[in-house]
């Protein structure tokens, strides 16, 4: 079958013919449809991630959508390794995947997955939100911020804001809906941040970290918490501890497969049906799986969309 294939760290992925997977007693396998590109995918890649280097060669790939052998349409995420999502077959934990509702397309929703439940169970199960909030979705012109954004909403914060950092990602955040939308190009990003949220955020989803996420600190009301995502903008930041302190600020970190499955199947389920509604909206743009090399390039160039790999 074909796949993409690691077989250096750092090195893009080889468009290449593997042995397909053989489904064991506690595995099935799985037809893929459509397979989401994640930087997590490479920062797997890159042999530096925080679980360790995974032994070469690997098929590349955390999530996808596709069919079992029953023929049911399920996402998944983990195949079980060294099976990928970015090949024709792989092999997941048996009953491990999510079904996918009638209604909307693999194409669609492939991005309420990965970068669709580092938002809403950020928000929901991690952050807590209440009605009424102020949130700030720091870094909110990618993926997991453009359905951060629309999620608060759904969800019934009082105010969103959103930040970016290029004209095209601020205009585009300023699109989806939110009150206010702030560039961390600003030398007072910190003030700016506390002016466009009325005074201070309650919840903060941070994909960014590094000075940005210093900025959203200083601008987040008493009591406030940040949920960590990501860190785009830098691995380190330095804290203040008086800070943290004195406005009992909760700085939480967040992944996805600390979720208990209920909630994760719950958010995955709400945005399928919030987006079947035509309330919530995501660009999914999707290449060939022989393009594997050109989408891992476009998706460490940060994109600004989803970007997702067809299986013919």
């Amino acid at each position: 079958m074909k796949a993409a294939v690691i077989t250096g760290y750092g090195d893009v992925p080889e468009y290449s013919e593997v042995d397909p997977p053989v489904a064991a007693d506690d595995t099935e396998l799985i037809e893929i449809e459509v397979a989401g590109l994640n930087p997590v995918d490479i920062a797997i890649a890159s042999g530096k991630f925080d679980s360790g280097a995974p032994p070469l060669p690997y098929v590349t790939g955390q999530e996808a959508i596709g069919t079992t052998t029953e023929g049911r349409r399920v996402w998944f995420d983990g195949p079980r390794f060294p099976s990928g999502s970015m090949a024709e077959l792989t092999a997941i934990g048996k009953g491990s995947g999510i079904e996918v509702p009638d209604g909307i397309a693999s194409e669609e929703a492939i991005a309420f997955g990965v970068a669709g439940m580092a938002a809403w169970l950020a928000l929901t199960w991690r952050g807590g939100l209440k009605a009424g909030e102020t949130v700030l979705v720091n870094g909110a012109s990618g993926s997991v911020g453009q359905i951060a954004i629309q999620a608060s909403r759904l969800l019934g914060a009082g105010r969103v804001v959103g930040s970016a950092r290029s004209e095209a990602g601020l205009a585009k955040v300023n699109e989806l809906g939110a009150d206010a939308v702030v560039s961390t190009e600003s030398g007072t990003l910190g003030d700016d941040l506390k002016q466009a949220t009325g005074g201070g955020a309650d919840l903060v989803l941070d994909n960014l970290w590094g000075a940005p996420a210093l900025a959203a600190i200083d601008a987040m009301n008493p009591r406030g918490r940040l949920i960590q995502v990501g860190n785009s903008a830098g691995r380190d930041a330095e804290l203040m501890a008086g800070r943290l302190r004195g406005g009992l600020i909760d700085i939480r970190g967040h992944r996805n497969f600390w979720a208990p499955r209920e909630d994760r199947e719950g958010a995955f389920q709400d945005m399928c049906r919030h987006s079947i509604a035509g309330d919530l909206k995501i660009e999914v743009e999707v290449l060939p799986l022989g393009d594997v090399a050109e989408a891992w390039r476009r998706q460490k160039g940060s994109p600004g969309h989803k970007l997702a790999l067809g299986v013919p």
